[in-house]
């Protein structure tokens, strides 16, 4: 498994794969999404803008950001990062690749024939990933990243088999936990995960010293976190 950086405009990424060969197919990928959406944005700046759904139609890219802000009530752009890594590993599995793994400002999407840990920053915990086809696991903070969340968790990540959903759905989470006790916040994460569970494996939020799961995660381990690992600008 090879690690490479990309970066180009606001897309900062790392992928992993098994040879240059599949990172030149992501990076493609990458481009092809970011393209599409830039496009979009000259003729329907709202796209951009809004912080809630809007009636949009194009290509396959702005398509699935649009579905996946009216399941999350929120606005496209909130699906974005989550979007173009998973376009990418689609690519990339198309193309023949064992290992592919996007991670987009701390948005994932994952095939992989061998485990896979991945942490959840900034905590000391990780998810053990076992071998998937494909999985997404997006993550949205109050506190950290240039994304704009309107809550207080350190980290609310969700689990899912569409990457588009997962995004747009981390940062509804986000937006759901405010200055929470456990109890609190415990309760947010079950009723968020009852009411999405059609769409997600599952979910986490760490706030603070607390920690609430719901639904079907990849087993949660205490791990080391490697800062030179983290995907950021």
């Amino acid at each position: 498994m090879k690690r490479y950086k990309f970066r180009y405009k606001e897309t900062i990424v790392t992928i992993l794969s098994d040879s240059e060969e599949y990172f030149k197919v992501a990076v493609e990928a990458i481009l092809e999404a970011r393209s599409e959406i830039e496009e979009y944005i000259m003729l329907h700046p709202e796209f951009l803008t809004s912080y809630e759904p809007i009636d949009c139609s194009g290509g396959e890219i702005v398509s699935r950001m649009c579905r996946a802000a009216e399941i999350a009530n929120v606005g496209p752009m909130a699906a974005v990062a989550g979007t173009i890594a998973g376009y990418a590993v689609e690519r990339m599995i198309e193309k023949g690749a064992e290992t592919a793994i996007v991670d987009n400002g701390g948005d994932i999407a994952i095939h992989s024939s061998k485990d896979v840990l991945v942490g959840i920053y900034p905590s000391e915990f990780a998810f053990k990933v076992p071998p998937v086809d494909f999985i997404a696991i997006c993550t949205s903070s109050g506190k950290i990243g240039h994304s704009v969340s309107f809550g207080y968790a350190d980290a609310a990540t969700v689990i899912s088999r569409d990457a588009s959903i997962a995004d747009a759905l981390a940062t509804a989470l986000g937006n759901e936990v405010r200055d929470f006790g456990r109890e609190e916040l415990e309760r947010t994460v079950s009723d968020f995960y009852s009411r999405f569970s059609e769409y997600v494996e599952g979910a986490v939020v760490i706030k603070d010293d607390f920690v609430a799961v719901a639904g079907r995660t990849p087993k949660i381990v205490i791990a080391k976190s490697n800062a030179d690992l983290i995907t950021k600008g």
